[in-house]
């Protein structure tokens, strides 16, 4: 299954800050943006990714998708290293 990038970086954006006006000022976009890269993600993998609320919180399906995205933008910056 393949994740579009922005949709990822804001589901990681608002779990890493807490927050989805957080998520939205570090990525500079809005946060009702935010709230629709995360539900349009939560669609495409079909399981509530995160717990709206303060803070925000990842559920269990989410706390697995963070660390595979965590994992993959490892790897990745390993190879450009190389």
């Amino acid at each position: 299954m393949k994740l579009d990038p922005r949709r990822s970086a804001a589901f990681l954006a608002a779990i890493d800050a807490g927050s989805l006006e957080a998520a939205a000022a570090q990525l500079r976009i809005t946060p009702s943006a935010v709230s629709q890269r995360i539900k349009q993600l939560e669609e495409r993998v079909g399981q509530v990714l995160v717990q709206r609320g303060s803070p925000c919180t990842g559920t269990a399906a989410g706390r697995r998708l963070c660390l595979h995205l965590e994992q993959v933008a490892l790897l990745e910056h390993q190879l450009r290293r190389t």
